[in-house]
């Protein structure tokens, strides 16, 4: 049942951050939204770790047997990479919201923090009232996935962090959605209706051992590809 459990993690997590297609895009339109000053964050939702995604492996030619192996293989990975974001103090859910506070503000918005309860990984199905946040605008997030991806075979493809959210921004007085997208930052594949973003060149890592091996670069990869997808929503909402 352990190994079933960890082969089911494996896959969820390939395609949390291999790009699955997301939704189809409802752009901002900003000039007829000028006088939307004070955007509320919402309390993200995020998954419940690190994906250390091998995308490709030979396992896969093994059918359930592979699979099992690779699961197992691939939930060591994530559990010995979540170790050492720990050790470098790094914490997703605090960077994160760091980075979209600082994104929002560049852009001349107020920003607010709400609190709010999820029980899904989904966007919210209500919103608070206004009235209750002195918001105009609720910026709904859901992180999808983090981490790290290598594309093919252990032996020729090496790691490079990626990180994907989906996000909504919603009128607070009436529910109106003003944009919908996907941010994919290193997606697999050519993913459709999102809006992605090359991995940074100087933060690859030839296998997993050598990503361990250097764990202020490995943690500041992701650190990069935080800031570098909160900057594409930022631009989503000039």
């Amino acid at each position: 049942m352990l190994y079933l459990r960890a082969a089911a993690a494996a896959i969820a997590a390939a395609c949390l951050l291999s790009g699955c297609a997301g939704q189809p895009e409802v752009p901002f339109d900003h000039s007829a939204n000028t006088n939307l000053k004070t955007i509320a964050v919402l309390t993200p939702s995020y998954p419940s770790g690190p994906g250390v995604v091998l995308a490709s492996t030979v396992g896969q030619s093994f059918g359930l047997v592979g699979a099992l192996v690779d699961g197992a293989m691939q939930s060591n990975r994530e559990s010995k990479f979540s170790e050492l974001l720990s050790a470098q103090k790094i914490s997703v859910q605090d960077t994160f919201m760091q980075d979209i506070g600082q994104v929002l503000q560049a852009q001349g918005y107020q920003v607010v923090l709400q609190p709010v309860t999820r029980d899904k990984a989904d966007f919210l199905s209500q919103y608070p009232p206004a009235a209750s946040t002195h918001a105009d605008l609720y910026l709904d997030m859901v992180v999808t996935g983090y981490g790290y991806i290598a594309a093919g075979v252990r032996s020729s493809t090496p790691y490079r962090p990626a990180f994907s959210v989906r996000c909504k921004l919603v009128r607070a007085s009436d529910g109106a959605v003003l944009m919908e997208d996907t941010i994919a930052y290193n997606p697999l594949g050519q993913p459709k209706n999102m809006v992605t973003i090359a991995p940074d060149a100087d933060y690859v890592f030839k296998d997993f051992d050598t990503l361990m091996a250097d764990p202020d670069k490995a943690g500041q990869g992701l650190k990069v590809a935080m800031q570098k997808s909160t900057d594409s929503i930022g631009l989503l909402l000039r």
